[in-house]
């Protein structure tokens, strides 16, 4: 029998709940292992990164002079390699307000080599989150599934901490599925209802046309070679 995921449990307690099983009979596969056996392992927080995100220093002038917040969706995707990249620049509902950020932060955050060996935009970075479903899901691993809550939670600390500094429009949360008391199904999902999400894509694709469509009159006006 597996518990239920519990929002209100701190992912410090899911992370020495795992741990304690880890030194016991239960045992991870060291491409799992390192998580448990490193104390400082935060489920893949990139503090300066959520730093440098909040900073008002790299959001627009116009939000700055508005005295407004910079609006972020809080968004993931998994790689091919089975890794769980979540952030604010790339994710699977392409979400983005990059209007809201200085142009070479939102550049920066695009890039994945921006920074050593990770995005500015990456505010987490789960490795082997498709291998800890698995084993947690088929497999019915209890440790697993412990770590798979803690990684859930400290996700929704992470959505926690950006409503108190940006705008955030959305997130995604770690939804649970279980049947007759086991973990069938583990997934990422919108926090917000499908409807507006549904707007804010059609939003979204109709700022990135606008933009494009300034850019080109801009590129037409001051082109050398009009014989205007």
């Amino acid at each position: 029998m597996i518990e239920a995921f519990d929002p209100t449990t701190p992912s410090s307690k899911y992370l020495a709940m795992a741990r304690e099983r880890h030194t016991g009979t239960a045992r991870l596969s060291g491409e799992l292992a390192w998580m448990l056996e490193d104390e400082t392992y935060d489920c893949g927080l990139n503090r300066e990164h959520v730093a440098i995100l909040v900073d008002q220093r790299n959001w627009s002038g116009a939000v700055r002079n508005a005295n407004g917040k910079a609006r972020v969706f809080l968004d993931a995707r998994t790689n091919q390699k089975g890794n769980a990249e979540i952030g604010w620049v790339r994710g699977d509902h392409d979400i983005l307000y990059d209007e809201d950020f200085l142009v070479r932060y939102v550049n920066a955050a695009r890039t994945h080599d921006a920074v050593p060996w990770r995005s500015l935009g990456e505010l987490m970075w789960w490795k082997g989150y498709e291998m800890m479903a698995s084993l947690a899901t088929f497999r019915q691993s209890p440790l697993a599934t412990v770590l798979l809550y803690a990684h859930a939670a400290r996700l929704n600390d992470l959505a926690a901490h950006l409503a108190q500094h940006v705008t955030l429009v959305g997130a995604v949360k770690l939804h649970f599925t279980y049947d007759q008391d086991h973990l069938s199904s583990v997934e990422f999902v919108p926090t917000i209802p499908p409807e507006r999400l549904r707007e804010m894509t059609q939003e979204r694709r109709h700022r990135t046309g606008q933009r494009l469509r300034e850019a080109v009159e801009r590129m037409a006006k001051f082109d050398p070679e009009d014989p205007e």
